[in-house]
């Protein structure tokens, strides 16, 4: 019986294959290029690699409502990868990065923390029945963290650590001027009437 479970489990190893995934394209018109492949079909058993070529990249699990959050923020239950990231310009070495693949039959989104808010988003396994594709879950990064209308805070947000891009609210030019105009004029109607009682009493 052992001896069976043994060529089992050698003729998996045996079939399983290797899916290679290359990380750093070229992405100034086509940010999703940065994984190239985007999607693939894995078999349990196989490896996919992410092989780290150009740039500085990640490549961090994330689920399809949250595109760009590492998928442990937003689900405890899921222990998900990150790579951190992996610089390989100037000559740097080219580095990788294996996954193993235990369930065939469930989705696992990606993204890069540098590209995501402009569609650098990937996935394994995608279910063709499914309403999840790969042009929503671009749509939604761009939507929900796109630089579509104000690129140079989402940059500025994206620095090269790991730790996600957050947003704050900003004020108009407009409002802070006008608040200023208030603020002055409420305060000549507060001087005028005090210049004018000194003016009275030094008579």
């Amino acid at each position: 019986m052992r001896s069976a479970l043994l060529f089992v489990a050698l003729a998996a190893s045996a079939c399983a294959k290797t899916i290679v995934i290359t990380v750093g394209g070229n992405t100034t018109s086509d940010p999703g290029a940065v994984f190239n492949p985007q999607t693939v079909v894995a078999d349990t058993g196989d490896v996919v690699l992410f092989n780290f070529t150009q740039g500085n990249h990640t490549v961090t699990q994330s689920t399809f409502p949250s595109p760009c959050t590492a998928v442990h923020f937003t689900n405890s239950t899921i222990n998900g990868f990150d790579t951190s990231f992996r610089d390989t310009r100037n000559g740097t070495a080219i580095t990788d990065f294996t996954l193993t693949i235990t369930d065939n039959t469930t989705t696992i989104w990606f993204f890069d923390w540098n590209t995501c808010p402009e569609g650098g988003v990937g996935g394994i396994n995608l279910n063709g029945s499914s309403l999840e594709t790969l042009a929503g879950i671009t749509r939604n990064a761009i939507r929900l963290n796109g630089t579509g209308a104000s690129s140079s805070s989402s940059s500025a947000s994206r620095t090269g650590s790991s730790t996600g891009s957050s947003s704050s609210p900003t004020t108009s030019p407009s409002n802070n001027t006008s608040s200023a105009n208030r603020a002055v004029v409420l305060g000549l109607f507060g001087v005028v009437p005090a210049l004018a009682m000194l003016l009275v009493l030094s008579l």
